[in-house]
C-alpha cells in the first residue's frame, strides 16, 4: 500500500457517537468533547471558517502557525513541509486514535488545504520575519495549496515542568511502586502515565525535547499536544519512548482496558479519510505491535506487584 498523499483533501467531521446514541455528557463521558465543547462544533469551525490572519508560532524547528478565523475562533496549523519531523496527517491520526481510546485531552484536528493567498497574503505584520521560511519550507501543489493539520487552539497553556531534571525525578518517584502518589497530584500523574503509553503507541520519541508537556493554568490537565512526528514503522518502539515509560509503574485502569480492547478493524475505520487512510498498513502493523509490547510490560508489572497496585488510577 502506498503512503497517503501529502496533499490529500480534508476529512469530513467524524463523530464518535453511534447512531441513536444519546448525547454524551462531559460529566460522565468526555470522548466527544474538548474543554466542554462538542468535537463536531469545533471540527466544523476548523473545516469551514474563513482565514483572517496568520501568525508564525515561535519555537520548534518546523513550520507551525496560529490561524485567526473571521468568526473569532483560532487554530494551530502545520502545513505539508520540507521538515520530516512534522507530518500533518499524523496529527489528525493521533486525535482520532485518542478519541477511539477514550482520551479527551487531545485538541480536535483535521486536514484542510490552505492557499498561498491565505497563508502568505494574510500573514500578520508581527510575523513578516518568518515569510521567507513559510515560502521555502511549505510545500504547495500545482493549485497553490498546501494541506495541513488544523488543530483547535487551546486558549491558555502553561509549562507543567514535567520534562525538567527535577520534574522527571519527582514524577518517576511518585509513579513508582516504592514511592507515594500525593492525592493532589494523582489526576495529573494519571494523565502523565497515560501519555507515556500513548506516546509508545504512536512512537512519539520527541515528547521530552522541551516545551511539549503543556497543561491548564491550574496544573490539573495535561494536554497531549504535538503529535506530528510519530507512527514510524518500528514494531518495537523508540528507545526514548521506552526510557520514559519504564519510569512509570502506575497507570489508568480505564486506559489500559481500552488498549486491550483495541482492534485493527476499529483503527482502520477511525482513520478513514476522503484523501486516503491517515496511516499506511505498515504503520498500523507497527502500531499494533507496539501496543502488544506495552501490554506485555504492564502484565509483567501486574504479575510482580498485583493489579490494584499497577492499575492504581481510574
Amino acid at each position: 500500500m502506498k503512503p497517503p498523499s501529502k496533499l490529500s483533501r480534508p476529512p469530513e467531521a467524524t463523530s464518535v457517537a453511534k447512531p441513536g446514541q444519546k448525547k454524551i455528557s462531559p460529566a460522565t463521558d468526555a470522548r466527544g468533547t474538548f474543554l466542554g465543547m462538542a468535537d463536531e462544533l469545533l471540527l466544523k469551525r476548523l473545516r469551514d471558517a474563513q482565514v483572517k490572519t496568520v501568525r508564525f508560532n515561535k519555537g520548534g524547528s518546523s513550520i507551525s502557525c496560529r490561524i485567526d478565523f473571521a468568526d473569532g475562533s483560532r487554530a494551530s496549523f502545520k502545513p505539508t513541509q520540507t521538515n520530516p519531523q512534522s507530518v500533518p496527517r499524523k496529527e489528525a491520526a493521533a486525535y482520532r486514535i485518542g478519541r477511539l481510546l477514550g482520551l479527551s485531552v487531545i485538541a480536535p484536528a483535521l486536514l484542510r488545504p490552505l492557499s498561498q493567498r491565505d497563508l502568505l497574503g494574510k500573514l500578520h505584520p508581527d510575523s513578516e520575519w518568518a515569510r521567507d521560511r513559510l515560502e521555502h519550507e511549505t510545500l504547495f501543489d500545482e493549485r497553490g495549496e498546501t494541506v495541513g493539520a488544523l488543530m483547535y487552539w487551546i486558549p491558555q497553556v502553561v509549562d507543567l515542568h514535567l520534562d525538567t531534571t527535577d520534574g522527571i525525578l519527582t514524577w518517576a518517584e511518585q509513579l513508582s511502586q516504592e514511592g507515594q502518589t500525593p492525592p493532589e497530584r494523582a489526576p495529573l500523574l494519571a494523565q502523565l502515565s497515560t501519555l507515556l503509553l500513548f506516546d509508545l503507541l504512536q512512537n512519539n520519541y520527541d515528547r521530552f525535547s522541551g516545551g511539549n508537556l503543556l497543561g491548564s493554568p491550574d496544573g490539573r490537565t495535561l494536554y497531549f499536544m504535538d503529535n506530528a512526528i510519530g507512527f514510524q514503522t518500528d514494531p518495537d518502539g523508540h528507545q526514548r519512548c521506552w526510557s520514559y515509560l519504564k519510569r512509570a509503574q502506575r497507570f489508568s485502569r480505564r486506559f489500559v482496558s481500552a488498549l486491550r480492547r483495541l482492534e485493527r478493524p476499529a483503527l482502520v475505520e477511525a482513520l478513514r479519510d476522503p484523501g486516503g487512510p491517515l496511516l499506511t498498513d505498515e504503520e498500523l502493523d507497527a502500531l499494533m505491535a507496539r501496543r502488544d509490547r506495552a501490554l506485555r510490560y504492564l502484565d509483567r508489572l501486574i504479575a510482580q506487584h498485583g493489579e490494584p497496585a499497577v492499575l492504581a488510577f481510574p
